[in-house]
Parts: structure tokens; C-alpha cells; sequence
């Protein structure tokens, strides 16, 4: 293949960086390669079977979904080794090279890509005949020329634990305490793609995570995918080829329906698409089931050690645990107790990886006139303080006395008079110190069910706390009294569903949850019960919507939900009053928030990105309002509206979208105002079959595009249509 139709080929299959994982589906026109030879065949595909080197055979059950309670496992066929990666460029010699992990003599690289202050690492894939011995436990190399030119993709995935293993295990010393940071392990921290040739591939990956020189950096596992068949026309415009996959061991069983990991088109993919987001697991692993050792002992993998960039500012996170979340505000009450600071200052790299501070790193904390900082040796505010390594150092302080309830100020952290990290507050005089009536896991609760089942109000206080310990909790769980359920924070309490019911469901008028993360279930959270409460929370990787708000007067804010199945939250018929709150919204295979049928539902202040069926949708509602909000980069509309009356768009910036900025059809008595429409691939604003739409906020009804600012949209600003 000559230089310049080998560049056009990386530039074809981007779209495929990260189909990390047996991913193809029976194409047409597909002839079964070299490498399957001997390999057990799918009678209804008439293809080979994916199966991960060493593991049985995984196929989906009645429900059709991989991933699910009701998989089939077939112990009796187990994959065999068709790809091995090698960290280094290696020769292409017969016998496949041991990996750097055997040797101990990992290649070490820095945390970013080059042309920000990284340095990548080299690697080399191999196509193995399978013909493990004790000589060669990989195999021996298989030149098959039928997979000559076609791409293979590595990822690398860090081992944030530290235990020497990268996935889900409870055989380390810290057993099932650290399962929140062995989830995190499951998505990778760097992709690249190579073109095989010769059976081999060599590339360079770039890799965003690291820790400090001085812990050693962070040691990581590269693994590959190669996949085979014909580039058909027909196959997704013949972007990736048309059979089946091959893999290395993965940490997980990966997602394979290519219908819910490519949403977009088949075209090339560039750093900041919705393509570069397809390493995908199929469902949370049971612990052990997939977790790959960083010993050697595993022929397929190899690994490489990652440090961070020097510090260039300062992260403030929880308490004293540095693996805590970075704040971005805070909130104080006025008794002694609640109006406390107690924060680390964590010396972080341009990636917010931990990072070495320089000698003498000293830093100037001023919290305002509301806030009084103290040091760990009672030194004042003005007075710098030393951040003498990577781990931080403690930050205590008080709210000044005399502060009035709804003061604000800002947390200022400098450093050489340069801004190094700056945090909101505010005073609060409802917030006072929380006391849970019962900690999980505990003697008297030692499961969240049982909890949510028993737990009473034992400080007399008027209310039912749960407080839930970091960790990864098994089975959905159902809120079906009036309480508050409150976890350690988004990650690092994590409630893992069960694939159909919704992982936590919340029936209870009044109920409150915050604080936690939920994935894996059939959607993340249902709120059903009348003003039930979701704040500050995640729902990731869950089968259908990420929220489902059933309940009228129902509230969701500060929540991340990311990478669902259906939509990142869906407000449905019933649940009048709805909201939704300061939340992103981002990469879900539905609309980033989907408002059906529900009268007088709000969005407010929302990041909707990357989402598959367009920004915010409000199809069939009655007086929506959409205001403040962002919808950028979304496949379909950024903001679409349906046969919904007396709707209020207002402030919202829609850019970027792959159709219309904002689409409106059969929305009567509509006031649309103030809004940013630009760089849209479809018409800046599309109305059509509708009447009284105001386009500005002056008295009168005004004409598109009235006081909206709209520009650069690809099929003109306006259009308006009377059918």
C-alpha cells in the first residue's frame, strides 16, 4: 500500500479509534480470514465467534442484550490468542516478543498528548497463529495478508489502585473498599489506531493520565483490537470493515451492538467528535471475572508507566483524601459545626493528574471577609503557605463570626500573584451539620436495602439520613420512604443495577438522593415519588434513560449523566413541574434531555453535548421552559420543539448541532428570546406550522430572528414554513 493511500485509510476508520472490544456484526460480502482458521463459527451469522483470549464464550440471552443477568455462558468454548500488544517498537520477528511487563523494564512516558507537554508511547501489535508453547506463550506471528490495511486500535487503561491489576477484583488487600476506583479503571485514559501490514502495526499512543514521578507515575496496560472482513459500501458507508473483531484480553466483556456505540455517521472522526468516545463495556464485570494482572502472566497485554506534567495549579478536594473529587463551590451554614473549612490543596498538572509541586511551591490563601483560612500551624491568611510534595497539603478555616445567612465570597488561591485555583462559597443558614441515623455498610445497616427499609429517625431531628460509604454496591435499590440517601460523592459511591429495573428507584414523596453515581441499570434513577430530589449526582452506562422523572414536581440538579442508552434524563407524562438543573448532559445514545407530554417542565442552566437524538427535545408539552442552556455538538437538533404549546426558549446557545440550531413544529404561542444560534449544520431556526411565535422579548409579536443572535448555520439563519 503506497504512503499516501495508507494516510487515507488512518484518516477512513477514525471513526473506529475506540471499538475497543468484538464489536462487528454479519456484514455482506464478508470472507472469514486467515487468523480464524479452527475457530468455532456462529451457525446463525455463519461467522466465527468473539471471544476474549482465554474466556469462555459470552452470548446474550432471552432479553437479547449482552450484559444482562440472563447471558449464556459456554464454558466449553474459550477463545484462543489472534492479537497480542507489545509496549516498544518491536522487530517483526517468528516468535512474539515477551512483554515489557515480563522484563520489568516498562517504557515510560509523560501524561498528554505530544503537543501539549506529553510524551507518548511507542507500540507494536502482532497477529498470532494461536500456536501457544511454554517457549512462546503468545503465539507465533501470522502474516495474513487478507488483513493487510486494515486498522487495529489500542487503548490503555491505568491501574488507579495501585494492587497491580487493571479492573474489578476483590483478591487485592484492600478486597471490595476500593471497587469506586477500580470502576474508573474500566474506561481507557488514551486510543490510537494503527494499519496492520505483515501482520504487524506499530503506532504511538497518547495517554491523559499520570501520577508524580516521585509515587513512581502510574503504570498502565495497553490492549488492542484488530478488526477484519471487506470495507462494504453498504457497511457503514465503508468506513470499518464488515466482520468480525479480534482482541487481546480486555478487562470487561465489551458492548458489541455497533448501532449503540457509532452515534453518528460514517465519516472521519477528529479529536473532538462523539466517535472518539466508543470503548464500551457491555455491563460492570462480576469481580475477578476479567481483571488483568500487570505480572507478565498475561501473554496478550503489555504495560507502560506514565508520569505527570509538573504542577501548573492547584485542585481543592474533600477532606483529606486525595482521590475525593475536585469542588467546584462551597457551602457553609452558621453554627459553629457547619461553618467549618477542612479541604486539601492538591498540586495537579494541566491534565488535573497529582502532580510534583517545585521546590518551594508556597501559595497565598485569602477567603474574603467572610472566611477566615487558617494553615495546619495556625498560620493567618496572607501568610504563604508551603506545599512541600504531591500529596497537598490540609486547608482549615471557619466562617468569620458575625457573617450574615446569604453571604458569598470567593476561596482565591495564589500563587506569584497568578490565580492558581479560585473556589465560590456561600453561606447558608439552613445547612447545618449533617448526622446521619445510620452509616452503610454498618452493623445495624450492613446493606443499603436494609437501610432504606429500617433506618429511623433516631436523632429526633425530622429526618430519615442515610449516609452511604464509599464503595460499589450491587442491586438496584427502591426509596420507598420519605428520607434522605446520601453518598460519599459521584464516584466514589457507586450503586451498580441490575440491567432492567432502574437502579435506584425512588417512589417516596419527598425522598432525597445526592451524592452517589448509578450504572448499569434499566435506566440510572426513576424519580416517581411527588417532589423526590436528585442532586449532585451521576447516572453512567445504564440500559435506557439516565433519569427518569416520572413524579410531578420532581427536581434533578448538578447531575452528570453520561453515556446512557436512552436519554440523559426524560421527563414523561405525569410529572408536571419537572426540573432539571445545572447539569451536563453528555454523549447519550438518546437526546441529551427528552420533555414528553409533562406540563410546565423546566431546563435550566444545562450542558447538553454529544447526544445521539439532538440537545434538549420537548415533544408534546405543555408551557416547557429551556433557559440558560448549552446544546453543542449533538447529532440532530441542539433544541427541538413538538407540538408544544406556549413554550419559552430563552439565553440558550445551540452550536455546532448536526441539524437545526432550533427546530420548531406545530408550537403555537411560543416565545423565543435571546438565544445564540450558530454554526449549525441545518437552519439556524426552522419554524414551521405554527402560529404567535415571538422572537424577542419586547412587547409585540416579533419576527425571527428578532433579539436571537444567529449566524454561520449551514442551511441559512431562518426559515419559516406554513406546512
Amino acid at each position: 500500500m503506497s504512503g499516501g493511500r495508507r494516510r487515507a485509510m488512518v484518516g477512513r476508520v477514525g471513526l473506529a479509534l475506540a471499538i475497543v472490544g468484538l464489536v462487528m456484526g454479519p456484514g455482506t460480502g464478508w470472507a472469514a480470514s486467515a487468523v480464524f482458521t479452527g475457530d468455532p463459527v456462529d451457525p446463525g451469522s455463519g461467522q466465527p465467534y468473539e471471544i476474549l483470549p482465554g474466556k469462555p464464550l459470552v452470548r446474550p440471552g432471552a432479553d437479547g442484550i449482552l450484559g444482562t443477568a440472563d447471558d449464556v455462558v459456554d464454558r466449553g468454548v474459550i477463545g484462543d490468542i489472534d492479537l497480542v500488544v507489545r509496549a516498544g517498537d518491536r522487530p517483526a520477528s517468528a516468535d512474539i516478543p515477551p512483554p515489557a511487563l515480563a522484563t520489568g523494564d516498562l517504557p515510560s512516558g509523560v501524561a498528554g498528548p505530544r503537543g501539549a507537554g506529553g510524551v507518548d508511547i511507542p507500540f507494536t501489535v502482532f497477529v498470532s497463529d494461536g500456536a501457544v508453547a511454554a517457549p512462546r506463550p503468545a503465539g507465533r506471528l501470522l502474516a495474513a495478508a487478507d488483513l493487510d490495511g486494515l486498522p487495529v486500535v489500542v487503548a490503555a487503561f491505568a491501574d488507579f489502585d495501585g494492587d497491580g491489576v487493571i479492573g474489578l477484583t476483590s483478591a487485592d488487600a484492600a478486597g471490595d473498599a476500593d471497587a469506586h476506583l477500580e470502576l474508573r479503571e474500566l474506561e481507557p485514559v488514551g486510543r490510537a489506531a494503527a494499519i496492520l501490514g505483515g501482520g504487524v502495526a506499530r503506532g504511538r499512543i497518547a495517554i491523559r493520565a499520570g501520577l508524580p514521578a516521585s509515587a513512581g507515575g502510574l503504570r498502565v496496560a495497553l490492549a488492542a483490537v484488530a478488526l477484519t472482513g471487506s470495507l462494504d459500501p453498504s457497511f457503514f458507508d465503508g468506513a470499518i470493515p464488515n466482520g468480525p473483531g479480534i482482541s487481546t484480553a480486555l478487562p470487561f466483556l465489551p458492548l458489541r451492538d455497533l448501532g449503540r456505540i457509532i452515534r453518528d455517521r460514517a465519516v472521519p472522526a477528529g479529536p473532538t467528535t462523539t466517535l472518539q468516545q466508543l470503548v464500551q463495556f457491555a455491563a460492570v464485570p462480576p469481580s475477578d471475572a476479567y481483571a488483568l494482572p500487570l505480572d507478565g502472566s498475561e501473554p496478550t497485554i503489555d504495560g507502560a508507566r506514565v508520569v505527570s506534567q509538573p504542577a501548573v495549579r492547584v485542585s481543592v478536594r474533600r477532606g483529606r483524601d486525595p482521590a475525593a473529587p475536585p469542588l467546584d463551590r462551597l457551602t457553609f451554614g452558621t453554627t459553629a459545626a457547619s461553618a467549618t473549612l477542612d479541604v486539601r490543596l492538591l498540586p495537579v498538572d494541566r491534565f488535573e493528574n497529582p502532580a510534583d509541586p517545585p521546590d518551594g511551591y508556597r501559595v497565598v490563601v485569602d477567603g474574603g471577609p467572610a472566611l477566615a483560612v487558617l494553615g495546619q500551624r495556625g498560620q493567618r491568611a496572607g501568610r504563604p503557605l508551603l506545599i512541600a510534595g504531591a500529596n497537598g497539603r490540609a486547608l482549615l478555616g471557619r466562617v468569620a463570626r458575625g457573617t450574615r445567612d446569604g453571604a458569598t465570597g470567593v476561596l482565591r488561591i495564589e500563587r506569584d500573584g497568578v490565580v492558581v485555583a479560585s473556589l465560590p462559597y456561600a453561606v447558608d443558614a439552613r445547612v447545618q451539620r449533617w448526622r446521619p441515623d445510620v452509616t452503610v455498610p454498618s452493623r445495624s445497616a450492613p446493606t443499603l436495602q436494609a437501610a432504606l427499609d429500617a433506618a429511623t429517625d433516631r436523632n429526633h431531628d425530622g429526618t430519615i439520613a442515610i449516609s452511604v460509604r464509599p464503595g460499589l454496591y450491587r442491586g438496584s435499590v427502591r426509596v420507598a420512604r420519605a428520607l434522605e440517601l446520601t453518598g460519599a460523592g459521584s464516584g466514589l459511591t457507586v450503586l451498580l443495577g441490575g440491567g432492567s429495573a432502574p437502579t435506584v428507584d425512588v417512589s417516596a414523596a419527598g425522598a432525597v438522593v445526592q451524592g452517589v453515581t448509578a450504572v448499569g441499570g434499566g435506566s440510572g434513577f426513576r424519580l416517581g415519588g411527588r417532589g423526590a430530589q436528585l442532586r449532585a449526582s451521576s447516572a453512567w452506562r445504564n440500559l435506557g434513560a439516565g433519569i427518569d422523572a416520572a413524579g410531578a414536581g420532581v427536581a434533578a440538579r448538578e447531575i452528570a449523566a453520561l453515556e446512557n442508552g436512552g436519554s440523559g434524563i426524560l421527563i414523561g407524562g405525569g410529572a408536571d413541574g419537572a426540573r432539571c438543573e445545572a447539569s451536563l448532559l453528555r454523549g447519550n445514545f438518546g437526546a441529551g434531555a427528552d420533555v414528553e407530554a409533562a406540563v410546565d417542565a423546566q431546563l435550566d442552566g444545562n450542558a447538553a453535548i454529544d447526544n445521539n437524538a439532538g440537545g434538549l427535545v420537548l415533544n408534546g408539552a405543555a408551557a416547557p421552559t429551556a433557559r440558560d442552556n448549552q446544546c453543542v455538538n449533538n447529532v440532530g437538533s441542539g433544541l427541538m420543539l413538538a407540538r408544544s404549546g406556549a413554550a419559552t426558549v430563552a439565553g440558550n446557545l445551540s452550536a455546532g448541532n448536526d441539524e437545526d440550531g432550533l427546530h420548531m413544529d406545530r408550537c403555537d404561542d411560543a416565545t423565543i428570546t435571546g438565544n445564540t444560534i450558530v454554526d449549525n449544520k441545518g437552519t439556524g431556526i426552522f419554524f414551521r406550522r405554527g402560529s404567535n411565535g415571538d422572537f424577542a422579548a419586547a412587547p409585540g409579536v416579533q419576527a425571527a430572528p428578532g433579539d436571537n443572535a444567529v449566524s454561520g448555520n449551514r442551511r441559512g439563519d431562518v426559515e419559516i414554513r406554513a406546512n
